[in-house]
């Protein structure tokens, strides 16, 4: 099991989907990536960050991207 997971939430408000970060074990590279992948594609609205099922952290497009 990960130790973190990106919840990816859908412009379009579909179901959100859970995407594990393999290999990652350090908090801050876990950021990192949830900001990447929310600014590589706008198909995701927000990106929650979760540590073994917590909520660490969730990061929001902004209005004008």
């Amino acid at each position: 099991m990960s130790k973190f997971t990106l919840r990816l939430h859908h412009a379009s408000g579909t179901d959100p989907v859970d995407e594990a970060l393999a290999n990652v074990d350090d908090e801050f590279e876990a950021r990192e990536l949830a900001r990447m992948r929310l600014l590589l594609t706008r198909d995701y609205s927000h990106v929650e960050l979760h540590s073994l099922g917590t909520p660490v952290e969730t990061f929001a497009r902004d209005s004008e991207a």
